[in-house]
């Protein structure tokens, strides 16, 4: 037994290499979705076409990530299946907003750009999501 061994300490948080990337990934993504969310630098909160959309980027951008987070260290298979759901709605909303269906202006280049990075952090969401839903069926 070696030295750095016998020195671990586990506090009960994602112990699996998948566990792990999906929570660096759902901490991105909160960090990400509250920066682009109308309550971060969004430039356009004028142009929103009804509140409803607010509340649509708050619960995608910055609830959901946070509540996987939270997940991720008691009920990782709710956790993973959440990535997944948030990563769909991550998906399908940055080609909504170049469409303008959010707001009544088109997204300065910082928000586009921003909301590429949050499509690459979906496709993680799509690519652990599965591993830790499976790691964990196992397990029960």
């Amino acid at each position: 037994m070696s030295l750095s061994s016998s020195w671990k300490v586990s506090l009960g948080g994602p112990r699996r290499r998948s566990e792990r990337r999906l929570a660096g990934l759902l901490g991105l993504g909160f960090v990400l979705g509250l920066l682009l969310s109308p309550l971060g630098v969004e430039t356009r909160r004028k142009e929103l076409r009804s509140p409803a959309v607010a509340v649509f980027f708050i619960v995608v951008g910055i609830l959901a990530p946070l509540a996987g987070l939270v997940l991720l260290f008691k009920r990782p298979r709710l956790a993973a299946v959440l990535a997944m759901i948030d990563a769909v709605a991550l998906i399908l909303s940055s080609p909504a907003d170049q469409a303008k269906f959010f707001f009544k202006t088109a997204p300065p280049p910082a928000v586009t750009a921003g909301e590429l990075v949050l499509n690459v952090v979906g496709v993680g969401y799509m690519l652990y999501g599965p591993k830790v839903y499976a790691k964990h069926g196992e397990e029960e």
